[in-house]
């Protein structure tokens, strides 16, 4: 076995709690260690990640050194999301980057213009997401990661790690694709492949009645309406416990994903 191999480490970063998977190396890695640090609330004042950060920091304190490999999956409560339109006057990176920015910014405000972006990979003349953290969470991984000789290899979006999992099963039609973490929903669109709304939204107990009332109200105003699409909801943690419409397709259980990677369940 190649020195070069290190140990994983799976990261899933949430407002009330930290959850790691310490992977042994190899080709198929066997589980070393499992960790869950339960997070405080923010304190006034306080950002919203920040309570996370201390608990992550805490949960690579019981590495005692060892040097891995990390992959940290946010919170839907950690990111923003923005769909950046095809632009032909656009012809570089730093452009590309800028007009982003700029789409937040009319969304979010001026604290956009403290924020790190991505885009996602996109096709001629499609429509791209984009997401953002605060520079400063990005700032703190990395500082904690290099404090405990961690390799940060991958930070990812809860919500398009999901998605990207479960777009090959959904069909090539009208499609809402949602997915429910505790006082977050992130519901998206797509028309026949291609983004049309991504938006996060915060919620309380009766989330299940407000994303009903959410997608009745899009169904009406869409462009599609004459076409309502079908309904795929990613909520594990939350089974039997909502009232939902026969033809929605409603996944409670992790087991049931179409992969056999570890995913986490923000509870």
């Amino acid at each position: 076995m190649s020195l070069l191999l290190r140990d994983e480490l799976r990261i899933a970063l949430g407002p009330a709690k930290v959850a790691m998977v310490h992977l042994g190396r190899g080709l198929q890695p066997e589980t070393v260690a499992r960790h869950e640090i339960h997070c405080d609330a923010p304190a006034h004042g306080q950002k919203p990640w920040a309570k996370a950060l201390e608990g992550l920091e805490a949960g690579l304190h019981n590495l005692k050194g060892e040097k891995v490999d990390a992959q940290v999956m946010l919170s839907s409560h950690f990111v923003r999301y923005a769909l950046v339109p095809w632009s032909d006057e656009i012809s570089d990176q730093d452009e590309e980057q800028a007009f982003a920015r700029l789409c937040f910014t009319r969304t979010f405000g001026e604290d956009a213009q403290r924020w790190a972006l991505r885009l996602s990979p996109g096709g001629y003349g499609e429509t791209q997401v984009a997401c953002a953290i605060d520079q400063d969470l990005l700032d703190g991984l990395e500082r904690v990661a290099t404090a405990y000789n961690v390799r940060l290899v991958s930070l990812q979006p809860y919500f398009m790690k999901i998605f990207n999992r479960w777009r090959k099963d959904m069909p090539d039609s009208v499609v809402w694709f949602v997915v429910a973490e505790p006082g977050r929903l992130c519901v998206s669109l797509l028309q026949h492949g291609h983004w049309h709304t991504l938006r996060t939204m915060k919620v309380g107990a009766d989330w299940q009645d407000a994303l009903q009332k959410l997608l009745e109200r899009e169904f009406l105003v869409s462009e599609s309406a004459t076409e309502r699409g079908a309904v795929y909801l990613y909520a594990p943690g939350f089974a039997g416990t909502g009232d939902f419409p026969d033809e929605w397709y409603i996944n409670c259980d992790q087991s049931r994903m179409p992969c056999r990677t570890p995913v986490f369940v923000f509870q």
